[in-house]
């Protein structure tokens, strides 16, 4: 019993695509600050015949997620003008009993959610064997209803405002609102289609806090087996304290195997940073104070997948104490993704890429830039870096200029293919990744070359993501 308590997390070797949860006793209150359109078919016709962008809003009454939407999203200052920008349609699904858990759009009644749900998923979002839809989600339609773009899961104002900019530009919107400062592409991001859940998910959307209960519950009743892995999965993808202390837990236990679940417990690090939220940046924390150089670089890619700066502290202590140099390579990528923006993380790892002994390391530095993009030293030190490198330090920075899709150094980039001078085939193959990313296409382009350059094994599915198929997760050693 104890082998097969110890062996649970196989988890981490199911291909499944992320379920979620929700904070207990969440209740939604008005979404103020957006004007919302009841119905879709009034609001794409509307959209036509303005020429008119229409987002379409997706949710889950009562699923974490989507009430941090209603609350935090819609609400805040730098969505705004985006939202300002679009024709809203709200689609939510919802238990007959739940009713009450829908948020209060004005206009907008409960057979309005039912109703747009049902169209948009019939015309937009593909549902998987079961039945299911990602939810919460976010789908931009062009003003003749084809889709520009769409984010599943989770969404903060600066993602969604970089969003809406972008399918005014693709739309071909030439009157588009200033962009807060500090947008950018959120995780997860799709060019030009939606999201498919895999046949494995019976959700696509998050435990709601009574289900995250029953299922934190029956776990805690025996000993953890594989035909629980679906329900640890779904607990790990959860939004939610509870979620997260259960995680924490199951971690300290499987920890006392030492050897016999490293290779376990590595791959459930990177599970979620895959799968989890900010809520569980603890099992992060862990990871990166471990003694074993597998787990914390694990820890470090975890927290680059995430790119929340939740995770900045921990990036940051563990950058000043790691040793080894694959896995301070993977420590300076981290760094950039929690600290996007920010003037002094740019400062550190420009540092790191100019005077660190160890070349992986400092091409680590440079990718880990592209994260902290669009800070302005971020990109002045890149460009010089496209201009006046060599090798594989030149490539990273046309990598990071692409990952932190910074659209003004497109011409700095194109520059080495266009400058008649001998180029590297690698470096060419490059630039026309980097180009291809520039002009909009996904950043599951860059994969390979970025794997390539910075010589990390270890995959970034939520940074890379791709909408056409599951997640593939980690699998234990």
């Amino acid at each position: 019993m104890k082998d097969r308590a110890l062996t649970l997390i196989g988890l981490a070797a199911a291909l499944v695509v992320p379920l979620g949860a929700a904070p207990p006793n969440a209740q939604p209150g008005p979404a103020k600050g957006v004007e919302w359109a009841p119905r879709l078919g009034a609001a794409l016709a509307d959209a036509e015949s303005e020429g008119r962008v229409v987002l379409l809003a997706l949710g889950a009454a009562g699923e974490g997620r989507t009430a941090h939407h209603v609350k935090a999203l819609y609400p805040a200052k730098d969505a705004t003008a985006a939202f300002a920008a679009t024709v809203n349609v709200p689609a939510w699904s919802f238990a007959p009993d739940d009713e009450r858990e829908l948020p209060k759009l004005s206009g907008v009644t409960p057979d309005d959610f039912r109703m747009n749900l049902a169209e948009i998923t019939e015309r937009w979002i593909a549902p998987n064997d079961s039945g299911a839809v990602p939810l919460p989600h976010h789908v931009w339609l062009d003003p003749k209803g084809e889709v520009l773009l769409s984010c599943p899961w989770e969404i903060d104002a600066l993602e969604l405002a970089w969003c809406t900019d972008e399918a005014l530009r693709r739309a071909g919107i030439e009157a588009r609102p200033d962009l807060p400062e500090g947008a950018h592409a959120p995780r997860r991001l799709v060019v030009g289609a939606t999201t498919r859940v895999g046949d494995a998910d019976p959700l696509g959307r998050g435990l709601v806090p009574g289900e995250l209960d029953e299922e934190i519950g029956e776990l805690n009743k025996r000993f953890l087996a594989w035909s629980d892995r679906f329900s640890v999965t779904r607990i790990l993808f959860t939004d939610d304290d509870d979620a997260a202390d259960f995680i924490a837990q199951k971690i300290g236990l499987w920890d006392i195997g030492q050897d016999a679940t490293a290779g376990l417990l590595d791959g459930v690090i990177g599970l979620g940073g895959v799968l989890s939220t900010a809520a569980h940046v603890e099992m992060f924390e862990d990871a990166a104070k471990s003694n074993r150089k597998s787990r914390r670089a694990q820890g470090a890619v975890a927290l680059e997948n995430l790119g929340r700066p939740e995770g900045l502290a921990i990036a940051k202590k563990a950058w000043k104490k790691e040793k080894d140099s694959a896995v301070r390579a993977e420590w300076a990528r981290a760094l950039g993704a929690c600290g996007r923006g920010q003037a002094s993380i740019a400062k550190t790892l420009v540092r790191a890429a100019k005077k660190e002994r160890d070349s992986r390391v400092r091409r680590g530095a440079i990718l880990g830039l592209g994260h902290v993009l669009p800070e302005p030293s971020a990109r002045s030190f890149l460009e010089d870096t496209v201009r006046e490198g060599a090798g594989l330090e030149r490539e990273a920075a046309i990598l990071a200029l692409a990952l932190g899709r910074e659209r003004e150094a497109r011409a700095t980039v194109a520059a080495v293919r266009e400058s008649g001078l001998d180029v590297e085939p690698s470096t060419a193959d490059v630039v026309g990744a980097a180009l291809e990313v520039l002009d909009g296409a996904n950043l599951h382009v860059l994969e390979d070359d970025v794997a390539r350059v910075s010589e990390s094994e270890l995959p970034r599915a939520r940074l890379f993501f791709r909408a056409s198929r599951g997640i593939e997760l980690l699998r234990p050693r």
